[in-house]
């Protein structure tokens, strides 16, 4: 997979779906993109959110969050327009403010790869996100996680076709590691039969219909 492109790497999932495991493990990218050490930018939303917070502490956590992601933004234009620098960035996918940021990387030249994360239910969304805040980390309105979870699962397909190469990985807690669901490679297509969240990957393949577990 190595062809001297450079990388768009785009995670995306519901809130407390795991993305920073695909979007911030160096060990992980390596085995997503084929390679043995990638030079790779990983844009951080939670990192630069502290940053912000640090450097102007009298600014609410909500406030400093738009700043964060206003700049990731900007990042990622900049590493677009400079079309020689691969890099990696998660996001919720609730609105489709990539899309022309994933059509502005294939015109120049960037090779895409999507990622998506999946979740069993939107209450488990909810629930690993109470877990990370009693943990230390930061919160998400539990209003705001319902409202998103529709939109990213339809916007899913879109990325999913437009993507030099696509991932969809179950990260629900019913399983001990990430499993992957289905791949797409230009116009090579592959589905787990068995796949812990058909319902995810139906919009993928709608003439795709998922074969029952053996009980």
């Amino acid at each position: 997979m190595s062809s001297g492109k450079p990388w768009f790497v785009l995670v995306a999932g519901i809130n407390g779906a795991g993305k920073s495991t695909f979007a911030q493990d160096r060990d992980t990218l390596r085995v997503l993109l084929d390679a043995r050490g990638p030079e790779i930018e990983v844009i951080n939303p939670d990192l630069i959110t502290r940053e912000i917070l640090r450097s102007t502490p009298g600014l609410s956590i909500s406030d400093a969050n738009v700043r964060a992601a206003d700049e990731c933004e900007r990042r990622v234009r900049d590493l677009i327009k400079g079309g020689q620098r691969s890099f990696v960035i998660e996001t919720v996918l609730s609105t489709e403010k990539y899309k022309p940021m994933v059509r502005a990387a294939l015109k120049r030249g960037f090779q895409v790869l999507f990622v998506y994360v999946v979740l069993s239910s939107v209450e488990e969304a909810i629930q690993r996100v109470a877990v990370r805040v009693h943990r230390g980390g930061h919160n998400v309105p539990v209003d705001k996680i319902r409202a998103r979870w529709p939109r990213s699962l339809a916007n899913l397909p879109w990325f999913w076709q437009h993507a030099s190469r696509a991932l969809v990985y179950f990260n629900g807690s019913s399983e001990p590691m990430p499993i992957l669901m289905a791949e797409r490679r230009g116009s090579e297509v592959w589905f787990a039969l068995d796949a812990p969240a058909p319902w995810a990957l139906e919009p993928l393949l709608p003439k795709w219909r998922p074969r029952r577990r053996t009980p």
